[in-house]
């Protein structure tokens, strides 16, 4: 039985991938047929199945790749950002790089102008914003930072941060990357960090 490294399997789905966003330039997610999908990818309808149960979880698939590959690309290590803040050593918890982010989206722009309109709602957004809730949780527990009372929930800081930074994500993509992704990595992370202390909070996990 093939693998999943199986380079014959990866060149399938590569091609499978390629058809779907080719169709998607013309076509909604809904009104494409998976007959149109494999023949546009010059495969057979048994291949797809192989690989996939439906259209759904082709698409599902897609974004789950990209997403990985995306925070794979732009969570760092955190001690070169945090040392002026706390002592930790290497490799002991990671911080999403804003900057690594804006560059990433903006070298992959046709996949990413087309990743945030697939599947239902904003299928996207809700895999990126559980990946950025997960690696936020482990950056809270790693520092120990329970609620206080007197500041900011920490949670909903998180929440609204990750929701702006898709939202204007999004816009950014739709305008046609008109700032450069350095320019907006700066920007995001003075409008995350404006007027914060030096006590070590959620938002130093989103760095320039």
């Amino acid at each position: 039985m093939a693998s999943h490294s199986d380079p014959r399997i990866k060149k399938t789905k590569q091609r499978l991938k390629s058809a779907l966003f080719q169709l998607l330039k013309n076509e909604s997610t809904k009104n494409i047929s998976i007959q149109q999908i494999v023949d546009t990818a010059a495969i057979t309808r048994g291949t797809f199945y192989l690989h996939y149960h439906d259209k759904k979880d082709f698409i599902q698939a897609i974004i789950n790749e990209v997403t990985n590959e995306f925070f794979l690309a732009c969570l760092v290590d955190a001690k070169a950002y945090l040392d002026p803040k706390v002592a930790i050593s290497e490799h002991d918890v990671q911080v999403f790089s804003l900057r690594k982010g804006f560059k990433f989206i903006a070298d992959n722009y046709e996949t990413f102008t087309v990743i945030f309109k697939l599947g239902r709602g904003n299928a996207f957004t809700d895999k990126a914003t559980q990946l950025f809730d997960f690696y936020i949780q482990l950056f809270l527990k790693k520092f120990d930072l329970k609620q206080d009372a007197k500041t900011l929930h920490n949670q909903f800081t998180a929440d609204f941060i990750v929701a702006g930074l898709l939202g204007i994500t999004r816009n950014w993509l739709n305008d046609g990357m008109i700032y450069s992704p350095h320019f907006m990595g700066d920007k995001m992370y003075i409008l995350i960090h404006d007027r914060m202390d030096k006590k070590l909070d959620v938002r130093d996990f989103f760095v320039n």
